[in-house]
């Protein structure tokens, strides 16, 4: 839309890459950096998190919100920092460094200088739909719901131009569906990645052991062909897809 002038277009386009997502995802950037400017920020590694440690009694959690099955036996999640640390933060950095020219822990100018920042959050996903009122030097846009468009009115209109709609998340996110899971497998390689990864978080916690799957199965194990097949994408912040 940023392309054809069909939205009001952005000063900047920042792509936050977490190293690990699928090569869809990177062949779709690839060709829309052919269109128009995207910067690229990273803060590395989403998988770099592991292993977790503990120093003086408390634990540096995974950056990934992992299963975990406790010594009760039940299979809980932990909480998600991944969105926040691989995602918002770099994108933040980007901007304040990059864009305003600020220095490290330099105050935002000018109080009444503020930046939209504009994400693709559609109208079926409203609970999404938040301003962070800890950041006074932002104020953030939702142009999919300003023009009444789901997530079906998405895929229809890059289909339309020739795409094949993927969501960008990391290969191995925990909050995939069996169906998702399945698309991945499609790929050797991707399902090759997230398996071995799988297999190296199993005990990267002191006292439970951690799983990508929500069954608390090992991935190369996991029946994916039977139920468990809602999708818990759509509860990260939105800032993956943008």
């Amino acid at each position: 839309m940023h392309h054809e002038g069909l939205i009001e277009p952005f000063d900047h386009i920042i792509f936050a890459d977490t190293q690990w997502e699928p090569q869809a995802v990177y062949d779709h950037l690839e060709h829309l950096s052919e269109l128009m400017s995207i910067t690229t920020v990273t803060a590395g590694d989403v998988r770099s998190f592991a292993p977790t440690f503990r120093a003086e009694g408390q634990t540096r959690f995974a950056s990934l919100p992992l299963w975990f099955e406790g010594k009760n036996g039940k299979i809980n999640i932990l909480r998600r920092q991944c969105t926040r640390e691989y995602k918002i933060d770099p994108i933040e950095k980007h901007i304040k460094r990059e864009i305003m020219g600020l220095e490290y822990r330099q105050r935002w100018p000018v109080k009444e200088i503020m930046l939209e920042v504009n994400l693709g959050i559609s109208t079926d996903e409203l609970g999404r739909v938040s301003q962070d009122s800890r950041k006074k030097w932002k104020i953030n846009r939702f142009p999919l719901i300003e023009m009444g468009m789901s997530r079906d009115d998405c895929i229809a209109f890059l289909e339309a131009r020739g795409y094949a709609p993927i969501r960008s998340a990391c290969i191995g996110c925990p909050y995939r569906s069996n169906e998702e899971w399945l698309q991945i497998k499609s790929d050797p390689d991707e399902w090759e990645s997230a398996v071995s990864f799988d297999r190296m978080i199993r005990n990267i916690l002191p006292d439970a052991t951690t799983f990508l799957h929500r069954s608390g199965v090992p991935l190369a194990e996991v029946d994916l062909g039977g139920e468990n097949n809602s999708s818990l994408l759509h509860e990260c912040s939105g800032v993956c897809a943008n």
